[in-house]
């Protein structure tokens, strides 16, 4: 019941983050600074978010057999930075999902994923510069489907987990904001939780996929680059370590995961890469990958 209220409030953040998008100017722009101390006195906020929608249809006629084939996938990406002299908040929302459908047959799901984070941080140490985070993420998928013979559907299964570490954030504005990047590493110890109903979580010997807490490792970058009036770049990487308790016994058990999102776009249609990878034995022996590279359209 703690974690479906944790979730709820990691959701309700959210939303209330995507209603800021002021940008407050002051004379002294932000330059390549470390955010512990900013040159600005003023609040900074930064509000990026990009859906997009690819599409591909097919149809062909062999042997007298016509087939019509349809395949989307909708994605989402949006980031959120308040930055002050003495506290930060960032949150990130990842969603993708798309379908492939044969007239005649029904549709087969092809990429889901439902990717949530919050963390807060504040200046510890001013030499070397070094911050405090928290991060808090939920991961899940949002339609029914299946990781092998296991079936899966929205919060089932449910990935948790919380890390308190210390690293170091670096962020960069130009002038007039044409380009802002955001760079955060840092290591720590997080506690993580794999919640299922219909869904059953892999036994891994020497784990307990309900509960279990280790060592952890984080890197993200994010930028948005106003190349000229109609062109746009966008990045977002993120890579994340979670050891388990017999991590030394045994490192292949920690839970590993990559996504980045890449695109290059011209007004309203662009050029989008999509990546995400994880590697955890509670859900899957093998790796579980999902990549696309196509032709979307934005809003």
């Amino acid at each position: 019941m703690k974690i479906r209220s944790m979730l709820l409030c990691l959701i309700i953040i959210s939303g209330l983050s995507c209603k800021t998008y002021a940008h407050p100017r002051s004379g002294n722009e932000l330059q390549q600074n470390d955010s512990i101390v900013p040159e600005s006195k003023e609040k900074n906020f930064q509000f990026h978010i990009r859906p997009s929608l690819g599409l591909t249809f097919g149809d062909s006629n062999a042997s007298g057999i016509r087939i019509t084939n349809l395949q989307w996938l909708g994605t989402l990406n949006s980031d959120f930075d308040y930055i002050g002299k003495k506290f930060d908040l960032s949150s990130t929302l990842f969603m993708q999902y798309g379908e492939s459908k044969v007239k005649g047959q029904d549709a087969e799901k092809l990429q889901d994923a439902f990717i949530l984070s919050i963390t807060p941080s504040i200046p510890l140490i001013k030499v070397p510069k070094i911050r405090l985070f928290l991060e808090t993420t939920a991961e899940t998928n949002l339609g029914k489907g299946t990781i092998g013979d296991n079936p899966t559907s929205f919060l089932d299964p449910l990935f948790l987990y919380q890390t308190l570490f210390l690293g170091q954030k670096h962020y960069s504005y130009q002038k007039e904001d044409n380009t802002t990047w955001e760079f955060t590493y840092g290591l720590g110890y997080a506690f993580q939780q794999t919640l299922d109903s219909k869904f059953k979580t892999i036994n891994v010997v020497g784990n307990n996929s309900s509960f279990e807490s280790g060592f952890s490792g984080i890197i993200e970058m994010n930028a948005n680059s106003k190349i000229s009036e109609s062109l746009n770049f966008v990045l977002n990487a993120k890579a994340v370590a979670l050891s388990r308790e017999n991590f030394f016994k045994d490192f292949d058990s920690s839970r590993r995961s990559i996504l980045v999102r890449s695109g290059l776009f011209y007004k309203k249609v662009g050029m989008e890469y999509n990546f995400h990878q994880v590697h955890d034995l509670n859900l899957s022996a093998d790796n579980l990958v999902d990549q696309s590279i196509m032709l979307t359209v934005t809003f």
